[in-house]
């Protein structure tokens, strides 16, 4: 059952609308004192703290002035990050002792680093390092830590370079000995124990992040709250729009959650029927940020009447992201079709190996598409080798002959299906598996609209292993996911749609990463990282314009039909 009239009714009630203007929703948390009664625990110590009615995560951590990571680690044996705080249960905190001035102690003596054996290939995974990522990123990726990996590589510093090759320790791996270093102490500072405040300065960079040149816009303005505004055709010949109104539900469950985590949000609602922008100049300055209008067309007549000022997000149409490069002030939420191609060749070349066999397929006489001339430059891109092969819809019931003269009998052979069309795509599918089913073995990877059609015969793609990079996906496993459902369902009565996952996903990135990075929050915006329910988000920005989200998910059709998210 989708949203109707009733529901609507529903929404504007549970949100007391005013007629163009949402009401702040607003959440005060209670107010947090440190505890006076500290534990010890594997020599550390910690405070006991008792969780109070109301109180978060959030405000806990800031007035112990420690990180959210901090008391998940603390609390790691309770599944806090899982289950959430529970009234009067007992969390623990840790503690930083105020440390004595000391002498300074002698230079310890330079001694030579003996030479360390070569680890074995069974006790470490090998990286290559991918554009966007650093080393604290890959320590996250496989459960080691930043330190751990510079170790075990022999590695100078921190910074890594695109494509490098590095060794990831397993468990139980042996650590090379770490040279001894000429260390000269000086005495620490007496530190005073003092509550943190509201208006309390934020931590500065540590000097891992200073050198790999991360800026934490946090220190200069953390915003109290975020005036943001969501501009929708809402409205359809006096009826509410569907698929718009799934998304603005969302939108108001992602500010709900963000006021539970104590950040305030002032959403107001412009209905954009009929392409005329309803909101004013100085509206749009009064926001921190827009998200919507939807069609390129909306988009182009908001950004004139107001450019380059506030952040518009671009919320659902791909074809918005060619109107990046010009306006600095647009943002670009779902992966443009070239991120998903370029993303597609990357993860075909970390799977490929010595032996293995890359064909790219398209077809004869047809239009130069995106996908054929995108996946061609991101292969030539790389130096990966590939065997082209074209031929016409009209050939396809005598072409297996020839195709199988292009494939190895005995690697793998990556087939890349580069095609928009749905009746070549079907017709190559139908060839392929054929193929597979006699002595090849195949891989096929393909733009993510094959999984939409209706022609193509789901069991054959699972048959050759389909991988695709997709903008959307949504992994009904994941305990995020499990609790929005619920969440949805006990308040609108119905089932969320894609529209619904995100308007939540969108609204809860953005408008969490303005309140975290205050007034700089789009300078900061390049580089910020974020999983959410059936989105990921990477946003990079297109040189001197906006930016475009790079992030997807890499989707794996499996032998047993099932449908695997490749993290």
């Amino acid at each position: 059952m989708r949203l109707n009239l009733s529901h609507l009714l529903l929404v504007l009630a549970l949100t007391a609308t005013l007629p163009a203007t949402v009401a702040a929703q607003e959440y005060v948390a209670a107010p947090v004192e440190i505890s006076k009664e500290t534990v010890k625990r594997d020599g550390k110590l910690y405070y006991a703290h008792v969780v109070q009615e109301k109180q978060t995560l959030f405000s806990i951590a800031k007035v112990y002035g420690v990180t959210l990571n901090d008391i998940y680690e603390a609390n790691a044996a309770t599944n806090l990050k899982e289950e959430g705080l529970k009234k009067n249960s007992i969390i623990l905190i840790p503690k930083v002792d105020s440390a004595q001035p000391s002498a300074t102690p002698a230079p310890a003596a330079t001694t030579p680093p003996s030479a360390a054996p070569e680890p074995k290939e069974e006790e470490y995974t090998l990286h290559t390092v991918r554009w966007y990522e650093n080393i604290d990123d890959i320590a996250a990726k496989y459960g080691v830590t930043a330190d751990q990996i510079q170790q075990y590589n022999a590695l100078p510093s921190r910074k890594l370079k695109i494509r490098q090759k590095i060794r990831i320790p397993k468990a139980g791996a042996k650590m090379p000995a770490a040279p001894a270093a000429t260390v000269t102490e000086k005495p620490a500072e007496p530190v005073t124990e003092t509550v943190a405040k509201e208006t309390a300065a934020e931590p500065s960079q540590t000097a891992s992040q200073k050198e790999s040149g991360w800026i934490d816009w946090s220190i200069f303005s953390k915003k109290t709250k975020v005036n943001a505004a969501l501009v929708l055709p809402m409205l359809r010949g006096g009826n509410p729009v569907e698929s718009y109104m799934d998304f603005y539900c969302g939108v108001l469950l992602a500010v709900r959650d963000l006021g539970l985590e104590g950040i305030s949000t002032e959403l107001s609602v412009y209905d954009m029927a009929g392409g005329k922008a309803p909101v004013t100049v100085e509206r749009l300055k009064e926001s921190d940020l827009v998200i919507g209008p939807v069609s390129k067309a909306d988009v182009t007549t908001l950004l004139q009447l107001d450019s380059p000022g506030t952040p518009v997000i671009s919320p659902l149409d791909q074809k918005v992201s060619t109107l990046v490069e010009s306006n600095a002030s647009l943002i670009q939420a779902p992966a443009s079709h070239y991120a998903q191609y370029v993303n597609l060749v990357e993860w075909m070349d970390e799977e490929r190996h010595s032996g293995d066999k890359v064909v790219v397929i398209s077809e004869k006489g047809a239009t130069a598409s995106t996908a054929s001339s995108t996946i061609k430059n991101a292969l030539a891109a790389r130096n990966i080798p590939f065997t082209p092969f074209t031929y016409s819809i009209l050939e396809g019931r005598n072409i297996s002959g020839s195709l199988s003269g292009t494939l190895s009998g005995s690697g793998v052979n990556r087939i890349i299906v580069a095609t928009e069309s749905e009746a070549f795509a079907n017709d190559v599918v139908r060839n392929l598996n054929l193929l597979g089913h006699n002595r090849f073995n195949i891989v096929m990877y393909a733009p993510s609209r094959i999984r939409s059609f209706e022609t193509v015969d789901v069991e054959s793609l699972h048959n050759l292993s389909l991988h695709v990079c997709a903008a959307y996906y949504i992994d009904y496993s994941d305990q995020r996911v499990k609790d929005f459902l619920l969440e949805y369902r006990a308040l609108y009565k119905t089932e969320p749609t894609q529209y619904a996952f995100q308007g939540y996903d969108i609204a809860y990135f953005f408008i969490k990463n303005c309140q975290k990075n205050g007034n700089g929050w789009l300078r900061s915006l390049d580089k910020e990282k974020g999983q959410m329910l059936q989105s990921d988000f990477l946003m990079v920005r297109n040189g001197l314009g906006g930016y475009i989200n790079h992030a997807v998910r890499r989707i794996v059709y499996e032998p047993d039909y099932s449908v695997k998210l490749v993290r």
